[in-house]
């Protein structure tokens, strides 16, 4: 660098940034002049011009004045601002491309509804985490009053919240919509307490339930693919084995009174619990129909077919 001077009108110059806003960093004290002329105006150094330089930088990056300030004092490092920075404008991007999709399906309509903008509203102003929030807050009531394993409530958190991808679609739009109301239903909030009080009984072994489960899903998927019916042969085999793992697991007999209780279970609970995993399956840019309803379905017929 060399040792020649400029004056703020030069500076302003050479940098495109007006005096009025050179004026105010310099009040700021983010640019102060490296010496006064005799008639009082600020005079400024190469110096000064790279300092002016990362200042715009900065600002256009989106970091406050106060950061700046922060580090050009050297009291903050540059690269945890400018990654901070990057966090923050990705999740800007992620939000601002749900709201265009929203918008593009809006638009698509001759005739906007209250609904689409409700559905609109939702994606504007329902983040991953605030929906995550509201996973936690309906197991929370719905656990009410009911003895359940912590890690078995987290698991549950974890599989049931639902994540919108960056560039929706429509029917995910609507999808995460639907979710977000079914998670405020206070009748679907009162049948899945049902349930679990009916479940969570202290002779409930959750673990050994859930492997049974696994084991049956994988078995009708199988089965289906395969092309067998819920009527056959493999669908009786299937559903003697579910009826026994799933009776031993929470300490029952596999008699008909215990075949009454999941007949009754699927009758009162499950339709919601289907819908719910048919809209997680369309986030996840899956077709619904291949969603966990349709094993449940074959197993239930099968069971009443059979036993």
């Amino acid at each position: 660098m060399t040792d020649r001077i400029y004056t703020i009108g030069e500076l302003s110059k050479m940098s495109g940034v007006s005096v009025r806003r050179l004026r105010f960093y310099s009040d700021k004290a983010l640019l102060p002049p490296t010496a006064r002329a005799a008639s009082g105006y600020r005079m400024y150094s190469e110096a000064d011009l790279a300092r002016l330089d990362l200042i715009v930088a900065l600002r256009n990056a989106g970091v406050s004045l106060g950061e700046i300030r922060k580090i050009l004092s050297r009291r903050l490092a540059l690269a945890d601002v400018l990654a901070l920075r990057l966090k923050t404008l990705e999740a800007e991007i992620v939000s601002k491309r749900r709201v265009a999709a929203a918008l593009r399906s809006v638009l698509k309509l001759s005739e906007p509804t209250p609904q689409d903008l409700r559905r609109l509203w939702t994606v504007t102003h329902l983040s991953q985490l605030e929906f995550r929030t509201a996973v936690e807050r309906f197991f929370d009531e719905a656990a009410e009053g009911t003895k359940i394993d912590p890690s078995w409530r987290q698991k549950m958190i974890d599989i049931s919240t639902p994540e919108l991808p960056d560039d929706p679609t429509p029917e995910q739009l609507d999808a995460w919509t639907e979710l977000a109301a079914l998670l405020s239903d206070k009748d679907y909030i009162q049948e899945v307490r049902a349930s679990m009080s009916k479940m969570w009984t202290q002779e409930f072994d959750a673990f050994a339930y859930a492997e049974a489960s696994n084991q049956t899903f994988d078995q009708v998927r199988a089965a289906i693919k395969e092309g067998h019916a819920p009527q056959s042969g493999i669908g009786k085999a299937i559903a003697r084995d579910w009826l026994e793992a799933s009776a031993t697991a929470m300490k029952r007999e596999p008699n008909a009174s215990f075949l009454d209780w999941h007949l009754d279970q699927y009758r009162r609970y499950h339709s919601r619990a289907v819908r719910y995993q048919e809209l997680m399956t369309i986030l996840q840019g899956e077709n619904a129909t291949s969603a966990a309803g349709s094993e449940w379905r074959w197993i239930i017929t099968a069971m009443e077919h059979h036993l």
